[in-house]
């Protein structure tokens, strides 16, 4: 890819578009620092991602995969994995709540994850992950397993997730009527460069997350 420079501001809600295989993921899974890069750099709150050490690195950026991961045991262990691993309390009550928004209030926490279907999953992952409270959710596809009241029930968890607590998220999504509902910034990658769109009341550029290297960019009016 060629080159591009750009910041992730508090509350942008970025969304990528464009076909299959143009490496959408890998951008995704380069900012999470989970693969490595040919050139440039990645910073957050002025500070380069190779300052950071791994794990606090993914504490403020935190990567969900279309996939889920999910230990072999229940869904408790599953929710506070992240939490755990991060060394932080995990916080039942807003997990609780995170649930019930996203409708899964009824799901039995002593079951197994492996007996979910992909949306219970999906849903699962996406709860754990954002009680780590990061700075940026780094979002592939991640309600591609569900269905239409599902989707809109996580949608509407995220904004108002972004609302209350700011931070900003990237998503990466197939679906055009879906980057409209939860992108106010738009990229569109393909063949090998990155084409930025940014509304125009979107006047001030801080420091908070920025890329620099790698991709081609291009502003839209």
């Amino acid at each position: 890819m060629e080159q591009i420079n750009t910041n992730v501001l508090p509350k942008d809600r970025i969304a990528i578009l464009g076909p299959s295989g143009q490496g959408k993921s890998t951008l995704l899974r380069i900012l999470s620092t989970l693969e490595s890069m040919d050139g440039g750099s990645i910073s957050l709150h002025g500070r380069l991602a190779a300052s950071w050490g791994p794990s606090e690195w993914r504490k403020k950026v935190c990567y969900v995969p279309q996939q889920p991961v999910m230990l072999p045991t229940t869904v408790a262990d599953n929710l506070a994995l992240a939490s755990k691993l991060h060394q932080r309390n995990f916080d039942k009550p807003l997990a609780l709540s995170l649930m019930e928004q996203v409708g899964l209030g009824d799901l039995n926490w002593s079951q197994k994850a492996a007996d979910l279907s992909g949306g219970q999953k999906q849903r699962v992952q996406l709860v754990r992950s954002m009680l780590l409270g990061a700075d940026i959710l780094l979002l592939d596809e991640v309600t591609s397993a569900l269905d239409s009241q599902s989707k809109q029930a996580v949608e509407d968890t995220l904004m108002n997730w972004l609302e209350e607590r700011g931070g900003g998220l990237i998503w990466v999504t197939h679906e055009m009527e879906q980057a409209k509902r939860v992108g106010n910034r738009f990229w569109y990658l393909n063949r090998g460069s990155l084409t930025e769109s940014v509304p125009e009341e979107t006047v001030e550029w801080t420091d908070s997350f920025s890329i620099d290297g790698g991709m081609d960019s291009t502003c839209l009016p």
